[in-house]
């Protein structure tokens, strides 16, 4: 059969066509795989510097709770500052929403590499806030960010590196100006007792407790700048009047704890040293703890660097504004520890599973940060998210089996649990830290960061 040339010249078209097609497929494709690499990059990166975050703040004096908690709250939000011009999506700043919060102008967007950015700000706001961290610390520090730039820069121009480093410095340098602002919380570390604060007297009054005697820690942590909040809108609701008398809540509540504790189960005692993170320079603080569940979170979920970024933004809010509303109640009421009503009231001999600490009793800390912080995370990743705690395994020197859950308010809710079978808390304390958490944890989740645009 005799093929005619136009039949000839259509069929080499079609040829042609198909290899033009075939190799803009891969073309895309290729394209798609690279920025898919490079966000896998960026968000490996984040989770490297927020799980480097709970080795600094383990190790270095002064970090506890309310001060580690704070501290989230700032690096998160410079963090997502300095990531602000590489993510996809209208993100707002907040330099136009915080009084005093002055930010630099970012580079070109085609001399701008977010991968970078970030990690020239972790690097550099973490120096700032661990400044006084261990010399093995501070090494870590340094090899982290050496690391991170010898993997991106190989990818990128000098210019954009350069760029991108110094927009990331000074986004970290702008935010901690801020956070300097704030008497009451800057550099909190270095006095969290206060020899000078004499508690009110009377009864049912915090006063420290007899086996473990320290001063009251951060009293005024209450005044604190909150990042979303106003503390004085979350004033625990007042106490029962207070009473001796057998039938009346503080007493009923007293025997639920002595009955707890004699002996605890072995469940409850898993639960209550699962939960027990505050012991400094052993463990991740109490609010370490949910940072420890999110950096979970983020590995198993792997998300896109938006909401990876998002992600730690609201929690750091979430537990560093609970800790202030909680400390703001907790100076309001100064209410006594469990372990002071037993010993004056029902047995003397009798001793919390852990020392009680430095600081009244209403409401629990723990039980207001993990709802807070449970509410945030349910927000983002669902309210029925299972998930096995690993948070200290691998712990050779505080070493407790991980927990399976099957929703983070099932997390936060155990948590609140936990302080009363170490007879640390009033059932009343963790009820109420839960109540209230979880108001904070809503308000935070519904902070808008993005411009959703309609049709």
């Amino acid at each position: 059969m005799q093929v005619r040339k136009t039949d000839k010249i259509r069929f080499v078209s079609f040829g042609l066509a198909v290899l033009a097609s075939a190799w803009i497929l891969m073309y895309i494709i290729g394209c798609y795989s690279s920025h898919k690499a490079e966000e896998e990059d960026e968000v490996a990166m984040v989770l490297d510097w927020n799980k480097f975050l709970l080795v600094a703040e383990m190790h270095t004096e002064g970090y506890r709770g309310p001060v580690a908690s704070r501290a989230y709250g700032y690096i998160g939000l410079a963090a997502y500052e300095a990531s602000l011009p590489g993510l996809a999506g209208e993100f707002q700043s907040f330099s136009s929403h915080i009084d005093g919060l002055v930010l630099p102008v970012a580079p070109p967007q085609h001399q701008f590499d977010l991968r970078t950015s970030l990690n020239a700000c972790y690097s550099a706001i973490l120096g700032k806030f661990f400044l006084t961290a261990p010399e093995p610390t501070r090494r870590e520090l340094s090899r982290l960010s050496e690391k991170w730039d010898v993997l991106i820069s190989g990818k990128i121009d000098s210019t954009t590196m350069h760029l991108s480093q110094a927009f990331g410095r000074e986004v970290a340098n702008a935010v901690y100006k801020w956070s300097s602002t704030d008497s009451l919380g800057f550099r909190a570390n270095h006095h969290n007792y206060d020899r000078t604060y004499v508690p009110p007297v009377g009864d049912g009054k915090w006063v420290a407790s007899t086996d473990f005697p320290m001063p009251p820690l951060l009293p005024y942590w209450g005044k604190v700048r909150p990042f979303v909040i106003e503390a004085s809108d979350y004033l625990a609701k007042p106490l029962p009047e207070y009473s001796t008398q057998t039938n009346q809540s503080y007493y009923v509540q007293a025997l639920e704890i002595i009955s707890l504790s004699k002996p605890l189960s072995a469940e409850n005692q898993w639960i209550a040293e699962f939960w027990d993170d505050d012991h400094p320079g052993l463990t991740f603080t109490p609010p370490g703890h949910w940072l420890a569940i999110t950096n979970q979170v983020i590995d198993k979920e792997h998300p896109s660097i938006e909401k990876t970024m998002e992600t730690y933004l609201k929690v750091g809010f979430a537990l560093g504004d609970a800790m202030i509303a909680c400390w703001y109640s907790k100076y309001t009421y100064t209410l006594e520890r469990p372990e002071t009503y037993i010993q004056k009231h029902i047995d003397p001999s009798w001793r919390p599973f852990s020392p009680s600490p430095s600081f009244p009793s209403y409401p629990s800390g723990h039980s207001m940060m993990g709802a807070a912080a449970a509410e945030v995370l349910s927000s983002l990743y669902g309210a029925n998210y299972k998930m096995t705690d690993k948070s200290l395994l691998g712990r050779v020197d505080f070493a407790v089996k991980p927990r399976n859950f099957n929703s983070f308010d099932q997390m936060a809710k155990e948590n609140a649990l936990s302080r009363i079978l170490l007879g640390v808390h009033w059932r009343m304390d963790a009820e109420e830290g839960l109540r209230i958490g979880a108001l904070i944890g809503k308000q935070v989740s519904q902070l808008e960061i993005e411009n959703k645009l309609t049709e």
